[in-house]
């Protein structure tokens, strides 16, 4: 943790106010993208305790800034006090000009950041710019918090694509399913929730064609009030077998669909595909008739920050073996679908995540009758 100047509120205090900034934060999340989640407070330290005269998030399509929103809520109240953001300030005109701009404007006696912005336009020069003006900065409150909050911000600035999440629901055997004959539901009905809820937190998910020709699904948000939160749809197809009555694409003019397909993919099936109203995105040749380098690259061009991967066992895998998966959350059933199940990872065990060096459970909770378990690449 780095301060620059002296200040009288505890260390304890500051881990709590930024907390309630995360949450804040947290409220658009899959909504802001390009732009990160962020959070932010004024807090006026008077001898009676903290009092927040202003909150603020960052708004859906990324403007306004949390910052702007939480100095306006503020208003004069705003001089003096200490402002609380879960990410550096921006020092660089966009669309809007720089928050640092409306910081040092407002007076504040003090900023305390969560952590410092990687993207080369940011890094370093908003604490620098608040420094230069006479305001305390504090960076490092709860930055680990944040880190995660805006991994999808991070992984887009330092890898050109977006932090893959894998959702995977399996058997007590380590199965997603039936080989053959009817279709069975794993997860209970609340783990099943949870997935919608991730969805809505998600700025793209995405699936495979098998995963299409098999279930039909529509990867929309179906929790009541939240369908306007349903994602970008994305369906790894090297081939161009998505078909054209399928649910996603009859409803590609409600909710967006992508198409990532390969060299493989016949002219005509593309041209009816974009003549149906989904986005084609091609890639070079790679494992099973796709790039998913790519791919994810193409993505994070559309501005996608945080994705999430629901299936099937074969994308599953082929991500796995390309270290493309930044975090997996793992519902485990205890149901048993037996030898004629769907290995979960095709080719891999389980063990390939849950016994990995290159991740570390870092979450658990009992979801229904379900066992989630969440682990991330460090």
């Amino acid at each position: 943790m780095h301060d620059t100047g002296h200040n009288d509120v505890s260390p304890e205090l500051d881990r709590r106010l930024m907390a309630a900034g995360l949450r804040l934060g947290r409220r658009n999340l899959g909504q802001t993208h390009p732009n990160p989640a962020v959070g932010a407070l004024v807090v006026r330290h008077d001898s009676d305790g903290p009092i927040v005269v202003g909150r603020g998030w960052t708004a859906p399509g990324g403007r306004p800034h949390a910052e702007t929103m939480a100095l306006e809520q503020a208003g004069d109240a705003a001089r003096g006090a200490t402002i609380y953001t879960t990410l550096e300030p921006c020092a660089h005109d966009g669309k809007t000009p720089p928050c640092t701009d409306a910081l040092i404007a407002a007076g504040p006696e003090r900023v305390v950041m969560a952590i410092d912005d990687p993207d080369p336009r940011v890094s370093g020069k908003g604490r620098a710019a608040l420094e230069a003006a006479g305001i305390v900065v504090t960076d490092g409150v709860l930055a680990k918090e944040a880190a995660r909050d805006h991994a999808g911000h991070f992984s887009l600035v330092q890898k050109g694509r977006p932090h893959v999440t894998l959702k995977l629901a399996v058997s007590a055997d380590g199965m997603i399913g039936r080989r053959e004959g009817e279709r069975m539901m794993i997860t209970s009905k609340p783990a099943l929730t949870a997935v919608q809820a991730m969805r809505s937190t998600s700025d793209a998910v995405v699936i495979g064609i098998g995963t299409v020709l098999i279930d039909d699904p529509r990867l929309t948000v179906r929790l009541p009030g939240l369908a306007g939160l349903s994602p970008l749809r994305v369906v790894l197809d090297p081939s161009g077998r998505l078909p054209l009555d399928s649910r996603l694409v009859t409803t590609a003019d409600k909710v967006p669909v992508m198409a990532v397909v390969g060299p493989a993919a016949p002219a005509n099936a593309k041209a009816a595909l974009i003549e149906s109203g989904v986005q084609v995105v091609e890639t070079s040749d790679g494992p099973n008739g796709l790039n998913l380098h790519e791919a994810l690259a193409a993505l994070g061009e559309a501005g996608m920050t945080r994705v999430l991967v629901e299936g099937g066992a074969r994308v599953a895998a082929s991500l796995l073996s390309e270290d493309l998966l930044d975090e997996i959350v793992l519902f485990r059933a205890p149901v048993v679908v037996g030898p004629d199940g769907v290995r979960a990872l095709e080719g891999y065990a389980l063990s390939a995540i849950e016994r990995s060096p290159r991740y570390r459970q870092i979450d658990a909770a009992i979801v229904g009758d379900d066992l989630m378990r969440r682990y991330w690449r460090d």
